[in-house]
Order: C-alpha cells, then structure tokens, then sequence
C-alpha cells in the first residue's frame, strides 16, 4: 500500500513538472493541446482523490475492528496458574452444589 502511495505520489510530481515546462512554452497552436491535457490530468487528480478515500475508509474500518478485537480479549489470562486454580475450585464448588441439590430432590 505505502509503495503504491509513493507511486502515485511520482506520477502526479511527473506530470506537474511536465506541465509547467510546456506552461512555458505556450503558443496558440498548443491551447487545445492544453486543454485537453488539464482535462487529462484532473481526472488522474479525482482517481487518485478517489483511491486516497478508499484507503482511508479500509485504514478505519480496520482500526475499528481491532479496537472492538481488545476491548473483547479478557482482562486476565488463562494461562495463568492462579486463575486456573481459582476456575478449578469453582467448578468443584459448583458440581458439588448441583450434586446436593439433585440428591435432596430424589429424597423427598
């Protein structure tokens, strides 16, 4: 993308030194040449306004994709031994729990 960039950046520097070295030689024959040339280069001026735009666009929506990428990652890691233990214990806890809710109900 940057080489593109860089790219487009050349052609338009080219093209406006070869503008202003004919601006200098400027005969009558040469007005519809002009013209046309003005013509020429205000379109490549509006494709280029063009791919800047969608670039931009694709730049931002990727920036708000991976904001909303952080903002969902959890706050802790699960590698980490000490969450493992608690997760561990919590589960045990609540097994237990269901397993004596589930034993009462078959007593009574």
């Amino acid at each position: 993308m940057k080489v593109e960039m860089i790219a487009l950046i050349f052609f338009c520097l080219g093209g406006v030194l070869v503008v202003t070295a004919r601006a200098v030689d400027n005969s009558p024959a040469d007005d519809v040449q002009h013209l046309g040339r003005r013509y020429a280069e205000s379109t490549i001026a509006s494709d280029i306004s063009k791919i800047m735009d969608s670039m931009v666009q694709k730049n931002f929506v990727n920036f708000l994709l991976n904001q909303r990428e952080k903002k969902s990652m959890p706050a802790t890691m699960p590698e980490d031994p000490e969450v493992h233990i608690f997760n561990d214990l919590l589960t045990k806890d609540f097994t237990m729990w269901v397993h004596s809710k589930g034993d009462r109900s078959k007593s009574q």
